[in-house]
């Protein structure tokens, strides 16, 4: 089984709205961006136009693009793929499937990491991972809304996917979400993963924000 990168985390991210404009880099043109405007978003799949130019007539179907932006928070990129292509007169109609996604934390967005009160085990399946390497299971260490950091036996590499669930403390429902491991280190003979969330349902995302709270709340006593 393999990953199927998704834009859920950004569909309530204003510049992936209807309306909004894009800075495309095309994979054969990495010097000259395409201005593109969003059509349509879904978590499967992106729709975007661009004005045709006279001088540019080149077929993009197949293509890998790129659109990156940055906010306070984080610098995100999604690598796409055309999937369908059509022409209409002085505008071009781009279907997009997500390929890859990244979403990179800054200092600036950084909250710092906490430790649960009590241990929390932390089932994970690697995406793409053989069946015999797929599965395993890691202890949350530090935790904070965006960032995860795990302690495991497994073998994870830096880059992959993880689908993880897991019971927080204070919230009686499974959390499950996918996460990227985004570095890895060594502590003894246990691999200690750094996470962020890359989909992540709105729900699961405020119990793990209400518990972070809580315990700010009670370190500052």
């Amino acid at each position: 089984m393999t990953d199927v990168p998704s834009l859920s985390p950004f569909l309530t991210d204003k510049r992936l709205s209807r309306g909004a404009v894009l800075q495309m880099m095309i994979s054969r043109q990495v010097k000259t961006p395409v201005q593109v405007m969003v059509e349509h978003v879904k978590a499967g799949y992106l729709i975007v136009s661009t004005e045709v130019k006279a001088e540019a007539k080149t077929e993009l179907l197949g293509s890998t693009v790129r659109v990156r932006w940055e906010t306070d928070a984080s610098i995100n990129t999604i690598d796409l793929e055309v999937v369908q292509e059509q022409t209409m007169w002085p505008v071009k109609l781009l279907a997009l499937v997500p390929i890859a996604v990244g979403v990179e934390i800054t200092a600036k967005g950084k909250q710092g990491l906490l430790s649960p009160e009590s241990p929390v085990k932390v089932p994970y399946k690697v995406m793409g991972a053989r069946p015999i390497e797929e599965k395993g299971e890691a202890v949350l260490v530090q935790f904070s809304p965006t960032r995860l950091v795990l302690q495991t036996d497994g073998y994870v590499a830096k880059g992959d996917f993880l689908h993880l669930s897991f019971t927080l403390p204070m919230w009686p429902s499974e959390i499950v979400g996918m996460a990227k491991v985004v570095e890895k280190s060594y502590e003894d003979t246990h691999s200690i993963l750094e996470l962020i969330f890359t989909d992540l349902p709105e729900k699961h995302h405020q119990a793990i924000k209400d518990y972070y709270k809580k315990l700010s709340a009670a370190a500052s006593f």
